[in-house]
């Protein structure tokens, strides 16, 4: 049985789908107790299953045969909640827009034993589109499955818990392995007056404090529901920041996750159905305002639609006539960030999340700590010409310096990374730097991706330390043999200031000085004197 918290308010019947293959065996009101109460139950029929086809044509035998699945849902008025109990294929039916999210991590945080977790599920913020689930049969602490406390969305845990105040805890008076996300998995009473009892000691222990839980993290960062109070007006400020509004808030571009090897190899970008027009194409040093001008040219209650309706693709020429990808929403290519009622909202890959404040301040001081880490490597001056070879033609004056070493473009292969750079410029210390014009979000993201990536591979696959040092000596034959444990990200287009960045963009860069521990390198910044590019002041205020 699943157990789900629903906003109240509603006739009962509206917070279950209609559904037409439903073959309904019960549909009424019943009392548990003195609360009406509502019921559902009956089977699901489905037709032949979609592989039906493909099994068939390679080994002659008909698979073509229906399925039915069984179901059950109690939905339990409590206000200000409403409560739905689910059974067998129960759960389909419930309108997934009115469930409170998060609501059995609520639970979980404050009754799970977490010296003991049995499983975890998450996915990381960022662009790397990483997500796991851990598990651990003879329980384990949080250590165990080296979860990050920044930008961490957990989805799933699982473990013993204390269920003291519900009816399996008074009469057992024994822990029992539950399961929480947005349901709730544990034994609640058959009793009637048990169960209403069961459900709200489950509403009170949702209010406890969860000062003592080492999982409070979790709540930290949550995705935010369709039917959440605050939507109406975050989708108001993002339509108007589309338009160019930065006082609606920050406005930034940032890569899809389901994108980010095509954007990696694309040569440009043909973007498609924004507005009434035809597709436009740009190159791959995409600026902010070559979408905002087009929105400002949209009104702003029909913003948001174009948004989910435009698609980008990814071409491998640079005039927008060869795909080289899939079509991706264009809603994923946008980063937003505002603050309503000292709550931080941010709009990432399409989604709306939830990152409470205090959180982003306990982010933004170990950021700005983590940025005090300074390189003394000193940098040219970094002019930018327009050119898509910008950053090449920057490393290689790099290099011009004594005991530099421009890599950029000399790309190592492994089996498990067929194809990256080791660094774009090593530093005369044996430093690995990686260098990057900071013009969005996309930038910062790529930046960090790629020292991970280099870090890893030099620490953990044997022969990337021993190619490194063959393509240093090519070019500095006299150079002593290297192994690297410094790891520099240097910037043009801003400075390391932790103002200009996202807040997602910090938890990378905390993520980022986490991993890198662990591999036993050291991060340092660097800040490269450039000039600056003719850009609308929209698009360089957050990376």
């Amino acid at each position: 049985m699943s157990l789900y918290r629903l906003d109240g308010g509603l006739d009962l019947a509206e917070y279950l789908l209609s559904v037409d293959s439903a073959d309904v065996r019960v549909n009424r009101r019943v009392y548990l107790g003195d609360v009406e109460c509502f019921v559902m139950g009956g089977v699901l029929r489905s037709d032949a299953p979609s592989w039906a086809d493909h099994v068939q044509s390679l080994t002659g035998i008909d698979f073509d045969f229906p399925g039915d699945m069984r179901f059950a849902v109690l939905l339990v008025p409590l206000p200000p909640w409403t409560y739905a109990l689910t059974w067998g294929a129960g759960h389909l039916l419930v309108d997934s827009e009115l469930i409170e999210q998060a609501f059995g991590l609520m639970f979980g945080i404050r009754r799970l034993d977490c010296a003991r977790l049995g499983l975890v599920a998450s996915s990381a913020l960022d662009a790397t589109a990483r997500a796991t689930q851990t598990s651990f049969p003879g329980g384990s602490d949080l250590g165990g499955f080296r979860l990050e406390p920044y930008g961490e969305l957990v989805n799933r845990v699982a473990g013993p818990a204390d269920l003291r105040g519900l009816t399996y805890g008074k009469e057992t008076g024994k822990p029992y392995r539950i399961k929480v996300g947005n349901a709730l998995w544990a034994p609640l009473a058959r009793e009637p007056q048990a169960l209403l009892a069961d459900l709200r000691a489950i509403g009170e222990a949702v209010d406890e404090p969860d000062d003592h839980s080492a999982l409070r993290f979790v709540a930290q960062t949550r995705p935010l529901p369709k039917s959440h109070p605050k939507r109406a007006e975050l989708d108001s400020r993002l339509a108007a920041a589309l338009g160019g509004d930065e006082a609606a808030g920050v406005l930034g571009l940032a890569w899809p996750d389901d994108a980010v090897r095509d954007v990696e190899e694309a040569g440009s970008f043909r973007i498609q159905r924004l507005g009434p027009w035809s597709s436009y194409v740009v190159d791959t040093n995409i600026e902010l305002s070559a979408f905002t001008e087009r929105f400002k040219l949209i009104s702003p209650q029909d913003r948001l639609d174009n948004l989910k309706t435009a698609r980008v693709v990814t071409c491998i020429d640079d005039v927008g006539q060869e795909e080289s990808g899939s079509l991706t929403s264009l809603r994923k290519w946008f980063a937003f960030e505002t603050t309503i009622d000292n709550v931080r909202y941010c709009y990432h890959q399409g989604k709306w999340l939830r990152i409470g404040e205090g959180f982003v301040n306990q982010i933004r001081d170990q950021v700005a700590a983590l940025l005090k880490n300074r390189s003394n490597l000193s940098f040219p001056h970094w002019t930018p010409t327009g050119q898509r070879d910008d950053e090449h033609r920057f490393c290689e004056l790099t290099a011009e310096q004594d005991g530099y070493v421009c890599l950029d473009r000399n790309f190592a292969s492994t089996p498990f990374h067929p194809r990256f750079e080791l660094c774009d410029v090593v530093g005369p210390g044996d430093e690995m730097v990686h260098v990057k014009w900071l013009g969005g979000a996309p930038a910062a993201s790529h930046l960090m991706i790629q020292a991970q990536v280099a870090a890893q591979a030099l620490r953990d696959e044997s022969d990337v330390l021993e190619q490194l040092n063959t393509k240093v000596r090519a070019l500095d034959p006299g150079r002593p043999y290297m192994d690297p444990s410094v790891i520099v990200l240097a910037a043009a287009g801003r400075t390391w200031d932790v103002d200009q960045l996202f807040t997602l963009s910090q938890l990378g860069l905390l993520r980022l000085h986490r991993t890198l521990r662990h591999l036993r390198c050291t991060l340092q910044f660097a800040d490269i004197p450039y000039t600056p590019k003719k850009s609308s002041r929209a698009a360089k205020l957050a990376a």
